[in-house]
């Protein structure tokens, strides 16, 4: 798989999709300095160079990567909106998305890695 288009073939149904294709152009219009870039086979936000947030489906959610600052400093706001997490977070298909959430995750990290030389965080 080497392309967004391929990726978007991943997600299990049109509506998913949609829920997918608008949270992206959401980040975008809320942070146009981010760049959607395709790398390891998934998408992911970068912001001058380093790594902000990337994505990958399966059947039953969406998966959100961020980096492990960034998960240790929202595990509380994560458990209260009642998402399964590890070193990553599962957006389920059939719960709507938290989009706020996602949007402080995104924002925390760039100020995070404003300062940032490297791809990902040290």
């Amino acid at each position: 798989m080497g392309s967004l288009a391929e990726w978007y073939q991943r997600i299990p149904t049109p509506d998913d999709l949609t829920r997918v294709e608008s949270l992206f152009a959401n980040i975008q219009a809320q942070f146009p300095q981010l760049k959607l870039e395709f790398k390891w086979n998934q998408p992911m936000f970068t912001d001058h160079g380093t790594f902000i947030m990337g994505f990958n489906p399966s059947k039953k959610h969406l998966a959100v990567a961020i980096e492990p600052q960034t998960m240790t400093h929202f595990i509380p706001q994560i458990d209260k909106a009642g998402y399964d997490h590890s070193q990553i977070i599962r957006f389920p298909w059939h719960k709507p998305l938290d989009e706020q959430l996602i949007h402080d995750l995104v924002a925390y990290t760039i100020d995070q890695k404003k300062d940032a030389t490297t791809f990902w965080q040290r």
